[in-house]
């Protein structure tokens, strides 16, 4: 499996870690039970050794001394006590030279200065594992004193047993622990193996996905699968996606409404000036209808570039504007005061009722008067002659409410759901003549949105319209 690929990478990486991790187990453990094995052997065997030395004590000291321990009896003692034992059992004398051996590979008569020996005759305890001189294989010796009457060593029993059975022993206790290893490791490559696929498989679904996105086929989802997170993963990526493609359908909608708008005045500035370059010149009164007619597109032009600039510094986020702590009662009355010629000059009544002070709200105060300048210019566009425009603005628990309630046309219930889209318009023509973009509710919603508010629209057809900003207040 190529290790640069995820799946790889992790099976490598939990193979990698479970072996060593093993590893050092089965090492650690086999070292210490070989240790405790060879220990125990040791043990039992220096029990044996002073059990028989024990034994021997009665024989050796009523033995004829001529003899040296009583000849056959005591040999027969010997070899009988070393077939228990099954191993191989040596007298030797206070001067450490050897009476009897069970083995009659052992020469009698000769010094025997091996360390257990030593050890012994100087009363401790010495197991010592070598190379038998005799049997040429290795053996474990331990040497026990058999103490007289009087608390003297009167000789030592040498007991030894092959290392064969022991190493074996140790070598069954390896190759157990090897095979649990490797049953272990076996059964972690499998789990490994179906934890990598379940964490790369997804991914690698999401990467292929990815891929076809940004080739332009924005329908392409995956379907969440895998661990926890991978499937939130997955989730998250689908969700970003339809954002995504949602917003590349809402800049598609854009501009070709901005074209659209943007070409009808053009058209007729365009038409107006062919007019006036092959009629204007002999006709005065054309002319002049002509240039206020092109001034109006003009205006209307340019209202609309000013709203959709506006429009962009609100929903910037790299640049957004600055907020303070704002009164927003001082800035109602300014834009009440500063609407009302335009009020009057189309036939309505502009009624307020703001309290003198308002609490806080975390607000750009230009950007609040924008907010309420559309408000009232969008009532103002739809209210007839006679009509009342009424600004209020009243404290709730945890946020500040603006209410502009109009007399005007109303809205159908169908339209309300769109009206605040950009350039968005309930009666085209309508809005058209007034001068209207189809921005002004989009800007009030962006900046509501930009400062954490909200804003909502009821309405009823002929019975005029009511628009509630909330904004929250500062804690």
């Amino acid at each position: 499996m190529p290790t640069r690929s995820l799946q790889g990478r992790l099976l490598l990486t939990f193979v990698t870690l479970m072996a060593l991790g093993l590893g050092s187990v089965i090492v650690l453990s086999g070292l210490r039970l070989n240790a405790q094995t060879l220990d125990r052997n040791e043990h039992d065997l220096e029990l044996q050794a002073q059990l028989i030395a024990n034994a021997l004590r009665d024989p050796i000291e009523h033995s004829d001394e001529a003899d040296h321990g009583g000849g056959r009896s005591l040999d027969a003692l010997i070899a009988s006590y070393a077939q228990g034992v099954n191993g191989r059992i040596t007298l030797v004398d206070a001067q450490l030279n050897v009476v009897l051996s069970s083995d009659n590979a052992v020469p009698t008569r000769v010094a025997e200065n091996a360390s257990e020996l030593v050890a012994a005759r100087n009363g401790m305890f010495q197991p010592t594992i070598r190379m038998d001189a005799w049997q040429h294989a290795e053996r474990l010796f331990v040497a026990a004193p058999v103490m007289g009457e009087h608390g003297q060593a009167i000789s030592f029993v040498q007991l030894s047993i092959p290392m064969e059975p022991i190493l074996v022993e140790m070598r069954e206790t390896w190759l157990s622990f090897l095979a649990i290893g490797l049953a272990v490791l076996l059964g972690t490559v499998i789990a490994s193996v179906v934890i990598a696929r379940q964490i790369a498989v997804p991914v690698q679904k999401l990467t292929t996905t990815s891929e076809q996105i940004a080739a332009g086929r924005l329908d392409e989802r995956v379907s969440p699968a895998g661990p926890g997170e991978v499937r939130r993963l997955g989730m998250a990526f689908n969700r970003m996606t339809e954002h995504v493609q949602e917003m590349i359908v809402q800049q598609r909608a854009f501009v070709d409404n901005a074209a659209h708008e943007l070409r009808s005045p053009l058209t007729s500035i365009r038409l107006r000036i062919e007019m006036l370059q092959t009629r204007g010149r002999d006709n005065p009164e054309l002319a002049q209808r002509y240039l206020g007619q092109m001034e109006r597109e003009v205006g209307h032009l340019q209202r609309m570039v000013d709203l959709l600039l506006a429009l962009a510094s609100v929903e910037s986020r790299e640049q957004p504007a600055p907020k303070t702590p704002v009164d927003l009662a001082p800035i109602l009355y300014d834009v009440a005061d500063g609407m009302s010629e335009m009020v009057q000059q189309a036939g309505l009544t502009l009624q307020t009722d703001i309290p003198e002070h308002l609490p806080s709200v975390q607000a750009n105060p230009d950007q609040m008067a924008i907010l309420v300048r559309n408000l009232i210019d969008n009532s103002i566009k739809y209210s007839p002659r006679g009509g009342t425009i009424l600004l209020t603005a009243k404290t709730a628990p945890d946020e500040i409410e603006i209410q502009v309630v109009d007399t005007g046309v109303g809205i159908p219930a169908e339209a309300l759901p769109h009206i605040f889209d950009r350039f968005y318009r309930v009666d085209a023509s309508h809005s058209r003549a007034q001068g209207g973009a189809g921005l002004g509710l989009s800007l009030v919603r962006a900046i509501a949105e930009a400062h954490g508010g909200r804003i909502d629209a009821q309405s009823r057809v002929n019975a005029g319209s009511t628009f509630t900003v909330f904004l929250p207040r500062c804690a």
